[in-house]
């Protein structure tokens, strides 16, 4: 799709002002047609100077040489906001029956294509954004992918995204889970994302035993991403003990999503709140059923269709991630925000832990479920 891009120049002469082209600043200079206020010295010195003659206290000309702020107190968090679209899906079936709100992803041919043709173009608009996925599968999407579109995880792979094990464990463990992905073709990541927060004693028992196939932790949650679920949105090495402290000797490092609602006014607030001393990280969140087919297509039921005019067709919900990445294009110009997986992220984390702080106190929890979260800032699913 095409990007929206808008270019603004302007002129702007006045007699009083010279443009210094090799300081990038404006030069005053003194007016000789007898205009200048006799209340006012001459100029003695240039702006941008560092130095505040009589003339720029008295006019209030060159606020960048006599109103320098203390740089200590007003400079900008020199770290960017690393930002990451958390793309996954859960499994259709739990403990060994048919899930109603699960697309049938192995046992649906024509639906099943439908998501990967769909996630491939929205994979592709992602990328032309240089922005970044990971993409948690769940094991019955990777059989699906096995049996119906082989190519699907390279070709996601190839855009610069990643395939992380997404596990509900129902029937399968995160372990297993990462093997299918690899049968079906991807490269899996070393990634457990979506672990449940009221089980992490038991998870990290687990996880021991496959480490380092797992050294990393995204989307601890509350089940059904319910209120008070953690929203922390920085990096830290859990303790196993209290996942929510820091432990410099701790072999895994957790990845904060934020508060992984989908709007531009959510990430502006991630922007605005980020820390010096921390690795700052958001996650967008996205679902394969957050995208909707045409109604009318062939064995996909009504549930996974909707008119071409509703915000979930798939078309409009593509149109809709790609405005709002366009309107985050100044924010990641600015150096304020970068897009990166979650491998590059710890990697980022591992080459500046030394300098950064550890966090030990409570971590920040949601006041009211995802789902409410999002719709109350436009996002519709």
């Amino acid at each position: 799709m095409q990007k929206k891009s808008f270019s603004i120049a302007g002129l702007l002469l006045l007699p009083l002002f010279i443009l210094n082209l090799g300081a990038g600043c404006i030069d005053i200079q003194e007016d000789t047609s007898g205009t200048q206020s006799e209340n006012l010295p001459k100029l003695v010195s240039g702006c941008g100077d560092n130095v505040c003659d009589e003339f720029e206290q008295k006019s209030g000309k060159c606020p960048q040489d006599c109103d320098t702020p203390n740089k200590e107190e007003t400079a900008d968090p020199t770290e960017p906001l690393y930002l990451t679209i958390v793309l996954h899906n859960e499994e259709d079936a739990q403990n060994g029956k048919i899930k109603d709100n699960v697309p049938n992803y192995d046992g649906n041919k024509e639906l099943l294509k439908f998501y990967t043709k769909t996630l491939r173009a929205f994979a592709e608009m992602v990328a032309g954004h240089d922005a970044k996925i990971n993409f948690g599968s769940d094991w019955t999407f990777s059989d699906g992918v096995k049996n119906f579109d082989n190519r699907f995880y390279l070709d996601i792979e190839n855009l610069g995204h990643e395939i992380d094990a997404h596990a509900h464990e129902s029937q399968v463990k995160y372990h297993e889970v990462r093997r299918r992905i690899q049968a079906a073709g991807g490269t899996p990541t070393h990634v457990a994302s979506g672990l449940k927060e009221d089980n992490l004693t038991n998870h990290f028992a687990y996880l021991d035993k496959y480490y380092p196939e797992f050294n990393i932790l995204w989307g601890i949650a509350s089940p059904g991403h319910g209120a008070g679920e953690p929203i922390a949105d920085w990096v830290w090495r859990p303790d196993t003990a209290n996942w929510t402290h820091h432990d410099p000797e701790g072999k895994y490092i957790y990845i904060g999503g934020g508060e992984r609602v989908n709007s531009l006014a959510a990430v502006e607030r991630a922007i605005a709140n980020r820390k010096p001393d921390r690795i700052n990280t958001y996650a967008l969140f996205i679902s394969p059923r957050d995208f909707k087919a045409d109604p009318g297509m062939k064995r996909i039921p009504d549930e996974w269709t909707a008119d071409k005019n509703d915000p979930s067709y798939w078309t409009n919900r593509t149109i809709w991630w790609d405005d709002l990445l366009s309107q985050l294009d100044k924010y990641k110009a600015s150096g304020e925000l970068q897009y990166a997986t979650l491998s590059e992220i710890a990697d980022i984390y591992i080459q500046n832990e030394e300098r950064l702080t550890p966090h030990n106190g409570a971590i920040p929890r949601s006041s009211a479920p995802a789902t409410t979260r999002s719709r109350a800032e436009g996002y519709i699913r």
